[in-house]
């Protein structure tokens, strides 16, 4: 199941840096630059952004290290979700229902599962069997893709091109984006979240059909990443953000020229534009937004109290991150304290913190303002309940009382540093004679404070810290770690102390000045997010159990389906995903049915009762050394890996007739078409489904449809006449069809603006030729 080499193979990788070369030597040629003079500017900076982005995980690309250390949720429970997904696409099949965990639940309308999702549509296709390195492959395209949102974000808002790079290697490679890196999709918002600020910003001021249309398939995008706190938050910056950049744009200065009519005029086509973005939006997204919200009310989510809410929030002590990043530990597998590192880690480079600022005070405009506060406000957000924000989001903001992890803020933070250190990067850059007013004070006060810093760090921080260290016989104790971490504080200190420096006493032209800060700013991050990400430990271990597999495959083969339980802590709770089996439970889901979720403790609770016996459950799996699930299993099966199976002497079949001697037998069509026989029904009678009652799931009896009833709280039940002999069950999201046709109406509006757009496009260039 592991791959054996790396994820891009040598050859591939030189193909890919000759096509790279050959395309910039081609955009460079003069007649080329003369016709698309922005083209080669703009293909360097994305080939710079591709650069660091191999530079940083160099690792998983060219060795067989794999991604992230300690495996994570990307293991154990994205990549059975996709897994699961890719078989169904593979077959044709859209996955509207997941037989396989927690005896079935919604596949499709499970937000997090981001089925409808392109990047992971396309990836089902061409990777068939599913595997781990394509999943891998998907979480690392991520970060290339949100470094070249925040990239044409920072453009948009006035950075010069290399602050801009600058901006979108510092975010993508931050503290937030690499700590969640097995947060599949958290990524995937997260990374399309710039484009559509970006858009934002570039329809209002540019009143561009163009960037409307490309911000509508960003937002479409973002939603279908599949994250729900992420997305919330993306949606309120994205309102606050257009409000302001409307409110710019109408009260700019008189000496645009512009009469107040005329303004006015424009703040409307603006609004046009934004909203023609949010409604195409929501029309495509409507085949999974519809099914999620329906979800939301049956999940454990429901009515989640603020002490949960809160969750994941950052302790104020864990700020201490901010300069001494691995203080805690260094990555998912080593970290202490009373939090997760992987929740509460942002990062940003102390380096970086200090040119963001440098950013703002050289000129603070109308918009670094705005970035500013931003930050300020998420990172008020972000401490939970120690600080009041949170609390009155959960209270007052729709959406908000229903997600948890406060502390993904951090995200927020980020963007709003690598914004105004792309902005203090533009200022640098400047020659001599350009600066801002303020920019000599500043570079020299810069240069005093950077000093005062070291000073500090090395005379006395430093110092303290040995004494305290040298003091304790264990190389290995956390004051080492906190030691090592303010060294490489004054090693920071000390290249940012040169770099500025030398800039101070213009000892370096403007491409040097570019290459120095660029490069000091992202090794001051990278030091401190590369741990996360590469390990050559076997995270998918266990998910290998071949022996255990496939006895339980074999006993499935042509028999009645039936359900088994884990017990074993080295068997993933979501390989029954993976490998088609049927299991009663399944790794900790935040979207799992409430109703279920109580019924399953309940059973849990004592395994020869009905309740646990109308699960379906035939056999158990354990460790070899572990005692007897209860009195009436038996061992069948030990495999050579130290897992036991035990088969259970009495189990209720998957459907059965109430108080009849009726036969009844069931097989599954496919994932959401189950099928069940009977004979001998001679009277009529209830029958109950061992599967868990949701809408939308329909039945038919010999053709005529019937009313599907909840039983025993969570199971489902369907009143049987007599003489029936056949039973059909289908699945399908409620108005699924109407879903369907908005969303093929907002992909042919879309179309129709496109078309139109390229055709008004066409007409102006003919016209300016004609001149």
């Amino acid at each position: 199941m592991a791959r054996n080499g790396p994820l891009i193979p040598v050859v591939l990788l030189g193909a890919i840096i000759v096509v790279v070369l050959l395309g910039l030597y081609l955009a460079s040629r003069s007649r080329v630059r003369q016709r698309v003079p922005w083209l080669f500017p703009e293909a360097s900076a994305f080939s710079t952004l591709c650069l660091i982005h191999l530079l940083f995980f160099w690792q998983p690309y060219r060795s067989v290290a794999l991604v992230p250390r300690g495996g994570g949720d990307l293991v154990s429970f994205f990549f059975p979700i996709h897994s699961f997904a890719a078989a169904e696409v593979s077959s044709g099949r859209l996955p509207f229902w997941n037989p396989t965990l927690y005896s079935g639940g919604p596949h499709l309308a499970n937000f997090q599962t981001a089925t409808l999702y392109p990047p992971n549509l396309i990836a089902y296709l061409l990777s068939s069997p599913f595997s781990y390195a394509a999943l891998e492959r998907l979480a690392l395209l991520h970060f290339l893709v949100a470094s070249a949102g925040v990239y044409w974000l920072a453009r948009a808002i006035g950075v010069s091109r290399p602050g801009s790079v600058l901006a979108g290697g510092m975010f993508a490679y931050s503290g937030f984006m690499v700590a969640h890196l097995g947060h599949y999709s958290m990524l995937s918002t997260a990374a399309w979240a710039p484009f559509v600020f970006a858009a934002i910003v570039g329809v209002v001021r540019l009143r561009s059909w163009p960037i409307a249309l490309a911000g509508a398939l960003a937002l479409t995008l973002a939603v279908l990443g599949g994250h729900q706190p992420i997305l919330l938050m993306t949606l309120t910056l994205a309102t606050v953000l257009a409000l302001f950049e409307l409110w710019r744009s109408a009260g700019y200065p008189a000496a645009d020229g512009l009469r107040d009519a005329v303004r006015e005029q424009h703040v409307l086509v603006n609004a046009a534009l934004l909203g023609f973005m949010a409604l195409v939006a929501l029309m495509l997204t409507a085949p999974a937004l519809g099914p999620a919200f329906q979800m939301t009310g049956y999940t454990v989510r429901t009515g989640l109290s603020y002490e949960a809410a809160s969750e994941f929030s950052v302790e104020p002590v864990a700020l201490l991150h901010l300069v001494l990043p691995t203080a805690f530990g260094s990555n998912p597998t080593d970290y202490w304290g009373p939090f997760s590192n992987t929740e509460v880690w942002g990062y940003a480079g102390v380096l970086g913190m200090g040119l963001a600022l440098f950013g703002l005070l050289v000129w603070p405009s109308r918009t670094r303002v705005f970035w500013v506060t931003i930050g300020v406000v998420a990172f008020l957000f972000l401490l939970g309940p120690f600080a009041s924000l949170h609390g009155w989001a959960y209270a007052f903001v729709p959406g908000y009382d229903q997600i948890r992890g406060a502390g993904r803020g951090y995200m927020f933070v980020n963007l709003a540093i690598a914004l105004l250190a792309g902005f203090g990067l533009a200022a640098l850059e400047l020659r001599r004679e350009r600066w801002f007013p303020a920019q000599a004070l500043l570079t020299r006060r810069a240069f005093i404070g950077l000093a005062g810093a070291l000073v500090i760090v090395v005379g006395f921080v430093a110092p303290l810290f040995t004494v305290q260290v040298l003091g304790v016989n264990d190389p290995g104790n956390r004051p080492v770690i906190a030691l090592n971490n303010v060294f490489m504080l004054a090693v920071w200190l000390a290249l940012g102390l040169a770099v500025i420096g030398l800039i101070e006493r213009r000892s370096i032209g403007r491409g040097l000045i570019v290459l120095a800060v660029t490069s000091v700013v992202l090794l001051d991050i990278f030091h401190a997010t590369g741990p996360f990400n590469p390990t050559t430990a076997p995270i998918l271990a266990d998910f290998e159990h071949e022996e255990t597999v496939a006895f339980l495959q074999a006993q499935a083969d042509g028999e009645e389906p039936f359900r088994m339980e884990a017990l074993s802590p080295r068997w993933q709770p979501d390989l029954a995903r993976i490998e088609r089996l049927e299991d009663i439970g399944g790794l900790v889901d935040p979207l799992a049915l409430q109703s279920y979720e109580s019924f399953l403790r309940d059973a849990r609770g004592d395994r020869q009762s009905e309740t646990y016996k109308s699960l379906n459950v035939r056999f158990v799996v354990s460790d070899a050394d572990s005692a007897l699930p209860g009195p009436g299993f038996a061992a069948v099966h030990e495999a050579s890996s130290g897992m036991i199976v035990w088969e259970a002497d009495q189990w209720m079949p998957r459907a059965w007739l109430e108080g009849s001697a009726a036969v009844v037998t069931t097989r599954w069509e496919s994932t959401d078409h189950l099928v069940i026989d009977v004979s001998n029904a001679d009277e009529p009678g209830k029958l109950v489904v061992s599967q868990v009652d949701y809408p939308g799931w329909k039945a038919s009896v010999d053709g005529n449809a019937v009313a599907i009833e909840t039983y025993n709280g969570a199971l489902q039940a369907i009143d049987l006449p007599a003489g029936a002999t056949e039973v059909e069950m289908t699945f399908r999201p409620d108005y699924w069809t109407q879903w369907a046709i908005i969303a093929a109406g907002g992909a042919m509006l879309w179309l129709g603006v496109a078309l139109l757009t390229v055709l008004q496009v066409g007409r102006r260039r003919r016209r300016r030729y004609a001149r």
